[in-house]
């Protein structure tokens, strides 16, 4: 029989020792960057009505959500998205605060997936929600940001893929597609599956350049020039007028000097309907999901009271330090560590040298014993890198234990 006492629930996760301490590192570091750009914490509850996260159309996440009743037969859900709980917070004010508001949030959200595969369940998020503005320096900015992050903690070999939520709804409807026609087109786009797509457009007497066009997006993506051979390609204006402002957000992006992470990529259908614009996912090598999200949504703060345009990400925190851990910087991450022993005579002193250091954000750990040797056993087996043996009076001998040698001081000196 199983015993529940000692295991956890499908989909969670424990983060002990390293790991954990990895994990603080990666998320202090973003909320640095996020507070530095002018960015504003928002703490959202665990578990809201159940109406934040299946309103309007785009209840996209609906079938994943975790459902609960309270006492007083309320339909609540664990909360599955950010950027939804903020769009009802932005909802509530009562008056329009000045206009962009610029929030950010770092928080663990709840989802069933759709098949386990080995997915967390509980997972930490991170991210931006650039808000009451339509510009492409919005746009540009969040992705900046986004990228931003991923460097600052250390993540490498990575590329932003955009694409445009408008280009091929535009492409389709002035070919003469209905919207309820376009569904099973998107399914296949997003499943990159061409020979499903290729059958749908034959069904629908596609032209033949339009269905090799359309064949060659899903199967391929790729720098400024795919952009420009499409654009010239493509027979509605409209679809036009969306490539051409996907090529002004890469010479912002050029401008702010990240242009050589993106590459453009016209089979992403996040969500369907969620973006109404520019659509942005990051992936990086060894990870097979998208470590960050994000886009343009000018339609969903509409459903909750404010009529605004927004802009946005939610980067996968599990699996950006799935990616560091494939990169093996667990260890460089972790903060020097140093061991203090001492005496009954030199344990006042110690104790006021340790919090001195710790008041410099350096890591001191008191050995509980006055015993050297067994010390120096303890500090290999944890791999401390230090040790300081307050031996008397002023006297301090100071073991490297890398370097294998050992030379004395004094408390001025240290």
């Amino acid at each position: 029989m199983k015993n529940f006492a000692l295991h956890i629930p499908e989909g969670v996760k424990d983060y002990i020792g390293e790991e954990a301490a990895l994990k603080e590192c990666v998320q202090n570091t973003i909320k640095k960057i996020f507070r530095t750009n002018s960015y504003n914490l928002v703490e959202t509850p665990s578990f809201e009505y159940l109406d934040v996260f299946s309103l309007g159309e785009e209840s996209f996440q609906q079938p994943s959500l975790y459902h609960l009743v309270s006492r007083q037969g309320e339909l609540m859900a664990l909360r599955s998205d950010m950027t939804r709980s903020i769009a009802r917070v932005i909802g509530s004010q009562k008056v329009n605060n000045l206009l962009p508001q610029r929030l950010c949030y770092l928080s663990n959200s709840f989802r069933y997936p759709e098949r386990y595969q080995g997915k967390l369940h509980e997972f930490t998020q991170a991210g931006v929600e650039l808000i009451g503005n339509k510009s492409l320096e919005a746009d540009a900015e969040v992705i900046k940001v986004a990228i931003k992050c991923l460097r600052e903690v250390g993540v490498s070999d990575f590329t932003v893929h955009i694409g445009s939520g408008k280009f091929l709804e535009y492409i389709l409807a002035d070919l003469g597609f209905k919207e309820e026609n376009t569904t099973d087109i998107f399914k296949a786009i997003e499943a990159k599956d061409a020979v499903k797509l290729k059958s749908i457009l034959k069904e629908a007497q596609m032209k033949p350049e339009i269905l090799e066009l359309l064949l060659e997006l899903i199967q391929c993506s790729g720098k400024l020039e795919l952009l420009r051979r499409v654009k010239a390609k493509t027979p509605s204006s409209r679809a036009k007028e969306a490539l051409e402002k996907m090529e002004q957000l890469y010479e912002l992006l050029e401008d702010y000097g990240v242009n050589e992470y993106v590459i453009f990529d016209f089979s992403l259908m996040s969500y369907g309907k969620y973006y109404t614009g520019m659509m942005f996912q990051v992936f990086a090598l060894g990870v097979g999901s998208a470590l960050v999200e994000g886009g343009r949504y000018d339609h969903l703060l509409s459903q909750f009271g404010k009529d605004l345009p927004a802009v946005g990400f939610g980067m996968h925190i599990n699996l950006v330090m799935q990616r560091l851990l494939k990169q093996k910087v667990l260890s460089r991450r972790q903060s020097k560590r140093m061991l203090a022993v001492s005496t009954s005579v030199t344990r006042k002193v110690c104790q006021e040298v340790s919090d001195h250091l710790r008041s410099q954000d350096l890591i001191v750990e008191n050995y509980l014993s006055d015993d050297i040797n067994e010390a120096l056993i303890y500090a290999k087996q944890v791999d401390i890198d230090r040790i300081l043996h307050f031996k008397h009076g002023e006297q301090i001998d100071v073991y490297h234990l890398e370097k294998g040698t050992m030379e004395q001081t004094t408390i001025n000196q240290l």
